[in-house]
């Protein structure tokens, strides 16, 4: 083998400074590229670091990669700006439109320098990405699933996802448990990432957990408190959306987001602006079927009352009128009795007033058992308050004083509870 002389040979620094030389003059203009974040740091200084890729268009395998930077003086202004248009800050995942300068460095070898973001773009990726998922959730059939299941008359029993030490979580459980009609939830947390890379994964398992022990819950319920359009991108996800569509419980959620609706908002059959909206709304749909509950047992007890009161009345008319028709046969008899009783006719005359003495009892006895003195002598009581009888408990308050009636004596009381 020949060897290179040494006139042909350079050093590793030499070969470097001709590779920067070269791509200087070729390379020296700023250029327009669009890619893919794939990771995004920002160091103590202030520069901002990332890896820039491009992926292939039917699958996930990267076509090209490279390292990028935008230096602390242009960084700044960058991120402020990107933010303020576009709600959201630059994370890995992101596709962005940027301008660019090539850079070759002896010892971190090939980089590109970032001028320039065009915040446009990402809006526009990211508007576009929502409506293909909207989109396929349509063509899948799956949508409006969700959103057709009605709430259980009673959703006392209630999945959570959420993380444990959520904000958000923790002002759904103080308002749902500490509900001005003391209505008690039966709740179970499926502990989850509910921001970041790892939360649309972190979210589906807690789905699938909660879908192996469906029977035990009413409703299901999202939790996280309020962030940044990027914070939130996870419930954009199609995969995440799609189970949550498909859930055969009510799904409601309280991200806790005011601007964009999230895909997941869509297809839940409930959304709430936030977690404490979501415990409102639940505790509302209890407080409905429970006011429902009283109008109707209000309207039945009105009714029998006035049944009761009706029959009442037709007895006493009944009665009266048998007095008086047994008083009009009396007196149409007497002459008959005066001239024609004998011993033939009376036993037929016994007969007669005993039939009508046996009717006679038969009437007082339903007399007596309708007397309010007879009802009380059987252990009821009549409960008075201010001088009105007390039907429903729910007219009384704590310290108010009713009289009690019963059948010897009366007796006064004061309510505590």
């Amino acid at each position: 083998m020949n060897s290179l002389s040494d006139k042909n040979t350079i050093s590793l620094l030499e070969l470097q400074i001709m590779i920067k030389e070269k791509l200087n003059s070729v390379c020296s203009e700023n250029y327009q590229v669009i890619a893919n974040i794939n990771e995004i740091k920002e160091n103590m200084s202030g520069h901002c670091y990332l890896e820039l890729v491009q992926h292939d268009e039917n699958s996930s395998i990267p076509k090209a990669k490279i390292n990028a930077t935008i230096w602390q003086y242009t960084y700044r202004m960058l991120k402020q700006y990107f933010e303020s248009e576009t709600g959201t800050s630059l994370s890995a995942g992101m596709k962005i439109s940027i301008t660019v300068q090539i850079q070759y460095h002896e010892l971190y070898g090939l980089s590109l320098n970032i001028i320039d973001i065009d915040p446009s773009y990402t809006v526009s990726e990211t508007q576009l990405q929502r409506q293909h998922t909207i989109k396929k959730l349509i063509d899948d059939g799956v949508f409006e699933m969700n959103r057709c299941l009605q709430i259980p008359v009673l959703p006392l029993r209630i999945a959570i996802i959420s993380s444990v030490t959520a904000a958000g979580y923790r002002d759904f459980m103080n308002q749902l448990y500490n509900n001005d009609y003391h209505y008690n939830f039966r709740t179970t947390l499926f502990t989850a990432v509910m921001q970041g890379k790892d939360a649309e994964t972190s979210i589906i398992e807690s789905v699938d957990k909660i879908y192996k022990t469906v029977d035990s819950f009413d409703a299901v319920v999202i939790i996280r408190g309020g962030g940044s359009v990027s914070d939130l991108s996870c419930f954009d996800s199609y995969m995440l959306a799609s189970c949550i569509a498909q859930m055969p419980i009510p799904v409601i959620t309280g991200i806790g987001h005011d601007k964009d609706t999230s895909v997941v908002d869509m297809v839940a059959n409930t959304m709430t602006k936030t977690p404490t909206a979501a415990a409102e709304f639940l505790i509302n749909c209890i407080a409905q079927q429970d006011f429902y509950f009283h109008e109707i047992t209000k309207q039945l007890t009105d009714t029998l009352q006035i049944k009761l009161q009706n029959k009442n009345y037709e007895l006493q008319n009944m009665i009266i009128n048998l007095k008086n028709t047994v008083s009009v046969k009396i007196e149409q008899n007497k002459y008959f009795l005066k001239n024609f009783f004998d011993l033939q006719m009376k036993p037929v005359l016994i007969m007669y007033f005993r039939e009508l003495k046996n009717k006679l009892h038969s009437y007082q006895t339903i007399i007596e058992l309708n007397n309010p003195e007879y009802i009380l002598q059987r252990g009821y009581s009549v409960v008075t308050h201010k001088g009105k009888a007390v039907t429903d408990s729910n007219t009384l308050k704590i310290n108010d004083e009713i009289e009690i009636t019963l059948y010897k004596g009366k007796k006064t009381a004061t309510i505590k509870s």
